[in-house]
């Protein structure tokens, strides 16, 4: 019995109740723009399908969508976008580009990070460094999941050496980029 209750410990809460699905996404979508709300909605939503057409040649139409959002921002609390307000929007934006209809998506998640407080954060050094090593107060990044369109992207392993291959490209090798943080 001891046993059971250290394996339900360690595991985390997303751990057990995900959809199984690669963790690569199928698309980063890069917005450098403040999530307005209100008024300023509408220039908000313009600037994710802008960007999301840039990388998106067409909709995906199977059924196994997941969207991560994540906000990164050096604005203050009282100024900003709450993260559960910026969900509705974002996904808005997405319809007819990422998917035909919202309705597709399985799930999602937003996580705000504030730049002005200390945070132990995990992830790829190819979506951290746009996220947190930045002049724009504002960037919000969209991780577009889809087992179906990953292989019809030609795999994990295949868009994760072209992800690694732009990275390179635009920031050089590791040695350079260590330099430049």
């Amino acid at each position: 019995m001891e046993n059971v209750r250290h394996e339900e410990e360690c595991l985390s809460y997303k751990d057990v109740i995900r959809h199984h699905r690669y963790d690569t996404p199928s698309y980063l979508i890069f917005v450098n723009h403040q999530p307005n709300l209100g008024k300023h909605k509408q220039q908000y939503i313009q600037a994710v399908r802008s960007e999301a057409q840039k990388i998106i040649p067409t909709p995906i139409v199977a059924n196994d969508i997941e969207v991560e959002i994540i906000y990164s921002t050096s604005i203050s609390a009282g100024s900003r976008a709450d993260v559960d307000n910026i969900t509705k929007p974002t996904l808005d934006a997405l319809i007819g580009i990422g998917f035909t209809d919202d309705r597709q998506v399985r799930s999602v998640t937003s996580t705000l990070f504030d730049k002005n407080k200390g945070s132990i954060v995990d992830g790829r050094v190819e979506y951290m460094g746009q996220l947190f090593f930045t002049e724009d107060k504002h960037v919000v990044l969209v991780c577009v999941y889809s087992d179906s369109r990953l292989n019809e992207l030609g795999g994990e392993q295949a868009v994760r050496k072209k992800r690694r291959e732009e990275f390179v490209g635009k920031y050089g090798s590791n040695e350079k980029t260590r330099k430049k943080i």
